[in-house]
């Protein structure tokens, strides 16, 4: 049974209330701030010569023109599959979450704990707009595609969302804290979005073009994006297991040492993960009930 506008909108307001927690806990609660800047200063502590031209090129992914040059194609793609309020919805969800977690982030600008020898994060920090974007693009990504191919769709969502995330608490731009305020930004606003779009199709079903010509540039559509999607993962997985196989060869002692010593980090990076991939599945299940 697909679930109605309310309860969407229930989803909305629990994202919206984990939101202000976390917010509570970064700004208020001295433990949730020490541990903030000791994951980010684990973080901090990966960064090498060699390190920091990738983390910087898959940071710059959630720029803004790269993000709307990414949100022009899915809505593009939506469109060629016969679904314009698809279409209208991702160009919606992207411009809204940019301005809004702009907008945040100067409103709830606040001065945190620095990180001894690292610098200072910038007051207007949380959420992250990387984190917002990355999020945003990764269920947008899940929305557009048909539904077979949905589950795909959110591996290579959650991939993007991660690869940005960490790159932009690696750099130093934002505590982890700002990071998943971020996500949650991002899931609240898609299931806004998702609830109008629901309450419209009940009162105005859409017809998606049935000819023989809808249907075959459906079918191609959903070929070539397909292959697109297979190859992205390809692509990530060779790059995982090409630095995973490094480290075990090379770093391996090192590297366990690493976690050993920095727990914050460990916390925060299994969060991060827990966190990109929960959002991004519960809402590939919303989809999928919604039909």
């Amino acid at each position: 049974m697909a679930l109605k506008p309310r309860a969407l909108l229930a989803g909305a307001a629990l994202c919206a209330g984990a939101f202000m927690l976390l917010l509570a806990l970064a700004y208020g609660s001295s433990g949730a701030r020490s541990a903030d800047a000791s994951a980010l200063q684990g973080f901090l502590g990966l960064q090498r010569p060699r390190v920091t031209p990738i983390t910087e090129a898959i940071g710059s992914i959630g720029n803004a023109f790269p993000v709307a040059v990414l949100a022009a194609i899915l809505a593009a793609v939506a469109f060629a599959r016969g679904r314009p309020r698809v279409s209208l919805l991702v160009l919606l969800f992207v411009g809204l979450t940019s301005v809004s977690s702009q907008l945040l982030k100067a409103l709830l600008a606040y001065p945190r704990d620095p990180v001894s020898g690292f610098g200072h994060i910038d007051p207007a920090a949380f959420p992250s707009g990387h984190a917002t974007a990355s999020m945003t693009i990764a269920i947008a990504l899940v929305i557009v595609m048909p539904g077979r191919l949905r589950p795909l769709a959110a591996v290579v969502g959650v991939a993007l969302a991660l690869g940005v995330s960490f790159s932009v608490v690696s750099m130093g731009w934002h505590f982890p804290s700002d990071v998943i305020g971020g996500y949650l930004l991002a899931a609240g606003w898609a299931l806004v979005l998702l609830a109008a779009v629901r309450a419209t199709d009940l009162r105005f079903p859409e017809r998606a073009g049935r000819s023989a010509l809808a249907q075959h540039s459906r079918a191609t559509v959903d070929a070539v994006v397909g292959v697109g999607l297979v190859a992205t993962l390809m692509a990530c997985l060779a790059a995982a297991t090409a630095a995973l196989a490094v480290v075990v060869a090379f770093r391996l002692p090192d590297a366990l040492d690493y976690v050993q010593d920095h727990p914050a980090f460990s916390l925060a990076f299994s969060l991060l993960s827990l966190s990109a991939v929960g959002l991004v599945s519960a809402l590939t299940l919303v989809l999928a009930r919604r039909g």
